[in-house]
C-alpha cells in the first residue's frame, strides 16, 4: 500500500530517531536488557475480561496531536497515571512519538513506574528496536499499525512481542486491513476511526469492522470518542474496549469523566 501524507512524514522522522537511539544504545545491548526486564501485567487478559457490564477503557497520555496541536503540553505523566488507575481504567496508553505528539520514552517509563496496570506504547512502530525499547521500559503492549507495515513485518513483530511477553494492539482502518491482521495472527484489534494519511475521522469505521470480526478477536474502538454516547454506540456494535485520549486529557475532572465512560450500560 502506498503511504502518503502525515503517515509518510512520521515514518521518515521515526526512522531518523531510531537511528540516533541505536547509535547511543546498540540493538544487541537493548535486546539483552529488554529480555532481562520482568514481565508486566497482561494486556491480553485486561482486554479479554471486559464486557458490557464492565467496560474496558484504555486511557491515553496525550500531550498534543497533528490534527489538534497542543492539547495539554504540561501534562504530568505520573499524576495522570495515578488518576487513571484510581478511576478504574483497564490499561494506559502512552504516546511516545516526539515530533507530532510531544511524547517520549521517558513518559512511558514514568507511567510504568506509577501504575500496576498494563501499559501500551503507542507510536509508529517500524523496527524491532522500538519493541525492545517498550519491553525494557516496562510496557505490556505496543501498537502495530497495519497501514504502516508489510504482511511479513506485521507477522514478525506480532511474534516478537509474544516472545517478549507482550501482546500487541494491532491497528486497522478497514475491513481489508483486518483481513491482513487476522492472517498475521492478531488477537487484540484496534479499529481506528481516524485515517492516518488524511487525519479525517469517521465513527462508522469501527462499527463496519466490528460486524465482520470472527470469534476470538478482541475489538478496541479508537479515535473520536468524546463521551458516554459514543461508548453506548460502540456497545451496541459489540465493542467492549475503548481507547480514549483527547477527551479524557481535556476533561476538567479526569476521574469523574472516566467513571462516566465506564458506567455506560
Amino acid at each position: 500500500m502506498r503511504i502518503d501524507g502525515f503517515l509518510k512524514s512520521v515514518r521518515e522522522s521515526t526512522a531518523l530517531a531510531i537511528a540516533k537511539s541505536n547509535a547511543i544504545l546498540p540493538l544487541n545491548t537493548l535486546r539483552r536488557e529488554a529480555e532481562q526486564t520482568a514481565p508486566p501485567a497482561s494486556f491480553l487478559t485486561a482486554m479479554e475480561t471486559s464486557h458490557a457490564g464492565d467496560i474496558g477503557i484504555i486511557a491515553e497520555i496525550k500531550k498534543a496531536s497533528p490534527s489538534q496541536g497542543d492539547i495539554r503540553p504540561d501534562l504530568d505523566p505520573a499524576l495522570y497515571a495515578q488518576a487513571y488507575t484510581r478511576a478504574g481504567v483497564r490499561a494506559i496508553s502512552v504516546l511516545t512519538e516526539p515530533r507530532y505528539f510531544k511524547g517520549s520514552l521517558t513518559d512511558l517509563e514514568t507511567v510504568c513506574a506509577h501504575t500496576d496496570l498494563p501499559v501500551l506504547r503507542k507510536d509508529f512502530t517500524i523496527s524491532s528496536y522500538q519493541i525492545y525499547e517498550a519491553k525494557r521500559a516496562g510496557a505490556a503492549s505496543i501498537l502495530l499499525i497495519t497501514t504502516l507495515l508489510s504482511k511479513d513485518q506485521l507477522t514478525a513483530y506480532i511474534h516478537l512481542c509474544r516472545e517478549l511477553g507482550l501482546e500487541p494492539l494491532v491497528e486497522v482502518t478497514s475491513e481489508k486491513e483486518f483481513e491482513m491482521a487476522h492472517t498475521c495472527d492478531a488477537r487484540v484489534v484496534d479499529m481506528n476511526n481516524r485515517n492516518l494519511q488524511t487525519l479525517k475521522t469517521d465513527l462508522t469505521i469501527s462499527k463496519r469492522i466490528a460486524a465482520i470480526l470472527p470469534p476470538g478477536i478482541i475489538p478496541v474502538e479508537a479515535s473520536g470518542i468524546a463521551g458516554p454516547a459514543d461508548i453506548q454506540n460502540g456497545l451496541a456494535a459489540g465493542i467492549h474496549n475503548f481507547l480514549v485520549g483527547e477527551s479524557i486529557v481535556r476533561a476538567n475532572d479526569t476521574e469523574s469523566f472516566i467513571k462516566a465512560l465506564r458506567h455506560v450500560q
